[in-house]
């Protein structure tokens, strides 16, 4: 009977624990990245950190950093070109915005358990290439007119701004990103295992890919895994 009693008041405590509200709010504008872990209604500043403390020394001597020494070469570096390396993972613009669309489908399955405070994506792009760079403004402005009504049915978000445009002349792609939400602890866990399943499914399909290409090119060496695989 103490045996249920103790095994009763654990589940409780892992239930109780898992209807803790937890979030975050993320920010990327002008450059800078901001993080914030939201705990109980509760801000904690992550990053960047606060450099206006000043930074405690500790007491004693202060031990000089001795010189590394360089690393001897395994291999002397053979004259010649240098052969291509065989690439573990090289994401095309389909395999990106497929990953977008499945881990957006999995969040909008737990809408009703998010409190989204703000949404803000200000995009700008630009490129060397016109046509690539016209190409994927392309896929960003479909992929959002699909995901958009979606969002707007299942989420409920007090301040939402979006705002997507090209820009050729100029000198880099300027992009402003905030993210305020929270949600509780057992549907985040629920989601999280969703989301690694789906980028697990893009992942093989991305190694089987560059397989059928190395097959294809035979200047690119085969790795022993693969070799083994084969």
């Amino acid at each position: 009977m103490t045996a249920l009693i103790v095994i009763g008041i654990i589940v409780l405590i892992i239930a109780l624990i898992m209807l803790i509200p937890v979030g975050a709010d993320i920010g990327y504008e002008d450059g800078v990245f901001s993080l914030s872990a939201k705990v109980l209604g509760i801000l904690i500043k992550l990053f960047p950190k606060d450099e206006s403390k000043p930074k405690k020394e500790k007491p004693g001597k202060k031990k000089e950093k001795k010189p590394k020494k360089e690393k001897k070469k395994k291999k002397e570096e053979e004259p010649g070109e240098e052969q291509p390396k065989k690439k573990k993972f090289d994401f095309t613009v389909e395999e990106i915005f497929e990953l977008l669309k499945k881990v957006l489908k999995k969040i909008g399955r737990f809408g009703r358990k998010w409190n989204i405070d703000r949404f803000l994506l200000d995009l700008v792009l630009t490129g060397a290439d016109p046509y690539e760079t016209a190409r994927l403004f392309g896929y960003i402005n479909a992929s959002i007119a699909t995901l958009a009504p979606m969002c707007r049915d299942r989420f409920n978000c007090k301040d939402t701004f979006v705002r997507t445009d090209v820009d050729f002349g100029a000198e880099e792609t300027k992009i402003d990103f905030g993210l305020a939400f929270s949600i509780r602890i057992g549907a985040f866990f629920a989601l999280a295992f969703g989301i690694a399943f789906a980028a697990l499914g893009i992942l093989l399909k991305n190694k089987k890919r560059l397989k059928k290409e190395a097959k294809q090119n035979p200047e690119i060496p085969e790795t022993a895994e693969d070799k083994e695989n084969n």
